[in-house]
C-alpha cells in the first residue's frame, strides 16, 4: 500500500502565481495517469475551480463553537473567565460573564468546566467546504464566510477531510497537491506540515525575494524539503540576476516560468495551460514541462 505523495504549493505573498502552478501541476500529473487530489487551502480567495473551469459543488457548512450562557443557571463564580486563555469572557464580581465573541477561540473549555452547566454549545457558520470532480481531478475547496476572520478553522476542516480520505481510501490518490493562502501564517503552516515536498512560488522583484525568504524560514523551521518556482521570470529582464542570487544563497530552483500570452489566454478561458485543449506550445507550456520533469526526478529520489 503506497502512501500518496503530498506536494504543497505556497508563496510568501499574493499574486505570485501559486494557484497557476498548483492547478497546472495537478493537470500534468493527471494526464500522466496519476490519480490526483487538489486541495484549495486559500479560503479567503479560492480560485482553483475557476482556473479549472469547474463549479463549486457538494457544499457543507463549517461550524464554529461559541458559548451560550444560560443566565438562570449561572452562579456568577467567574471560573469560566478565569480559565479563558484568549480572555473572551469578561467577569465582574457578582455578575454574569460577558462574552466577547470576536476573541473566542472555540476551545470549549468554559463549556466543559462550568460547575452549574450554565454554558451550552452554540454554533455559527464560519464558512463552507466543497468537493467535486473537475477534468478528472478530485477537488476540495474551502471558503471563509465574508466578515469572518478564522480562516484557520476552514483549513483545519480540510485537513481533517484529507486525513479521513487517506485513512479510509489510502489507495485512491497517488498525488495530493495542497494550494495554500499567501503568507507565512497558521493556515499556511498547517498545510506545509502535511506535505512531503514544498514548492514556494515567487517572482523576480524585491518584494518577491523578501517574501520568499520569509516563507523559506517557515519551511526550514518545519523541517521540509523545498524547491522554488520563479514565475514571470522574464519580467523586465531581471531573470538571470534573480536566479543567480537564489543560487548564491543556496536556494534550490525547480524551474522558472516566463511571461507568456498563452498563460493569460488560459486564464481568460478557464482552461489550464497544460490541459492543452487549445494546443498551446509556447514558452510557458515548455517551462511547465521542464518543471514537471524536475519535480518527478525530485520526488523519485
Amino acid at each position: 500500500m503506497a502512501k500518496p505523495k503530498i506536494i504543497c504549493v505556497t508563496g510568501g505573498k499574493g499574486g505570485t502565481g501559486k494557484t497557476l502552478c498548483a492547478v497546472n501541476l495537478a493537470v500534468m500529473f493527471k494526464k500522466k495517469g496519476y490519480n490526483v487530489l487538489l486541495i484549495d487551502g486559500d479560503s479567503e480567495n479560492p480560485n482553483t475551480y475557476l482556473l479549472l473551469g469547474g463549479k463549486l459543488e457538494n457544499k457543507k457548512e463549517v461550524l464554529f463553537f461559541t458559548p451560550k450562557i444560560i443566565e438562570e443557571k449561572c452562579s456568577k463564580c467567574g471560573l469560566c473567565a478565569e480559565n479563558c486563555v484568549p480572555h473572551a469572557l469578561l467577569h465582574i464580581k457578582d455578575s454574569i460573564p460577558i462574552l466577547m465573541n470576536v476573541l473566542c477561540s472555540g476551545c470549549k473549555l468554559c463549556y466543559k468546566i462550568c460547575p452549574t452547566k450554565a454554558i451550552e454549545p452554540d454554533y455559527k457558520v464560519l464558512g463552507w467546504t466543497y468537493s467535486t470532480m473537475v477534468k478528472g481531478l478530485s477537488l476540495i475547496v474551502g471558503e471563509l464566510k465574508p466578515g469572518e476572520a478564522r480562516s484557520a478553522s476552514i483549513v483545519e476542516t480540510m485537513i481533517e477531510l484529507l486525513d479521513t480520505i487517506i485513512e479510509m481510501e489510502p489507495d485512491k490518490h497517488d498525488i495530493i497537491i495542497l494550494d495554500t493562502a499567501p503568507g507565512a501564517h497558521c493556515d499556511v503552516e498547517a498545510l506545509i506540515k502535511r506535505a512531503d515536498y514544498v514548492i514556494p512560488v515567487t517572482e523576480p522583484t524585491p518584494f518577491g525575494k523578501t517574501d520568499l525568504i520569509r516563507i523559506i524560514e517557515l519551511i526550514d523551521l518545519l523541517g521540509k524539503e523545498y524547491r522554488v518556482i520563479v514565475n514571470r521570470s522574464s519580467l523586465l529582464g531581471f531573470k538571470d540576476k534573480f536566479l543567480s542570487d537564489l543560487r548564491e544563497n543556496n536556494i534550490p530552483i525547480l524551474g522558472d516560468i516566463p511571461l507568456d500570452d498563452e498563460i493569460v489566454e488560459s486564464y481568460c478561458q478557464g482552461i489550464p495551460l497544460m490541459d492543452n485543449s487549445n494546443h498551446w506550445q509556447g514558452a510557458g507550456y515548455r517551462a511547465f514541462q521542464t518543471i514537471y520533469k524536475n519535480l518527478i526526478e525530485w520526488i523519485r529520489n
